[in-house]
């Protein structure tokens, strides 16, 4: 004999529910270079000039479970389009000497950030540590089908105060394909190749190249992305076996 079963309003709902949450996606969409020194992630610090509920980031010194938010960094970081925080500096807790070095920019007025970490900018043992990352809030899920943009770009490597890189990324998104270079003014580049945006928004490629006044440094590098706020912005890094070449972008259409 067949029984039917008839569903309840409370298991009805409870099936609404889970399918409600399997299709959101995580607004907050980043990477880092190197997770044994940073992550990043939604802040959930508050305290300070500090806010949870942002874009944020995590070093290892104080917990990499701890991410403190970039805005209330950038409210320390300098009046520059690229902000810098050194550790330790006259007036920081003592708390926060081993914080390292931080230097990282945004995209526009958006919560989209990227940028690199070093335990110390010193020694090279500090400068081993280099690592770069890119999050932002808004992540976009899809992609338009066609139609193309261009972005204004800058880029972080090795910043010294006065190196940062721009330069213009062309998304296609009929041919899902994410073109461009960023140069800086003593001759370093970082070219992107032919990246892959794909159906999720991200992007993804293997085929970065590093060089300095035209001569090639590095190259197969990695490109990780993401674009955000229905395409006005996109961040990412380009990776190399050299982690020196390493290099973070954030972009605005």
């Amino acid at each position: 004999m067949n029984v039917k079963h008839k569903a309840t309003p409370l298991l009805l709902g409870l099936g609404l529910l889970a399918a409600f949450a399997s299709a959101q996606a995580d607004p907050f969409v980043g990477k880092s270079s190197n997770e044994a020194y940073v992550k990043v992630g939604k802040s959930t610090v508050n305290g300070g000039p500090h806010q949870a509920g942002n874009a944020g980031i995590a070093v290892n010194s104080t917990g990499l479970d701890k991410p403190v938010d970039f805005k209330g960094l950038a409210s320390y970081g300098g009046s520059g389009t690229v902000k810098v925080l050194n550790f330790p500096y006259s007036g920081a807790p003592t708390s926060h000497d081993n914080l390292g070095v931080f230097a990282f920019v945004q995209a526009g007025t958006q919560d989209v950030w990227a940028g690199e970490w070093n335990s110390k900018k010193t020694d090279a043992a500090g400068l081993a540590t280099h690592t770069v990352y890119f999050i932002g809030d808004n992540a976009d899920t899809s992609v338009p089908a066609s139609g193309s943009a261009n972005y204004a770009v800058t880029g972080i490597n090795n910043y010294n105060g006065s190196n940062a890189l721009s330069g213009t990324f062309t998304a296609n998104f009929g041919a899902h394909t994410l073109t461009g270079s960023i140069q800086n003014a003593t001759g370093f580049a970082v070219n992107i190749g032919t990246a892959t945006i794909n159906s999720n928004a991200s992007i993804s490629g293997n085929g970065a190249v590093a060089s300095i006044s035209g001569t090639t440094l590095a190259s197969n590098g990695a490109v990780s992305g993401q674009f955000f706020n229905s395409q006005a912005s996109l961040a990412g890094i380009a990776t190399f076996a050299n982690n020196q070449y390493d290099t973070a972008f954030v972009g605005t259409k």
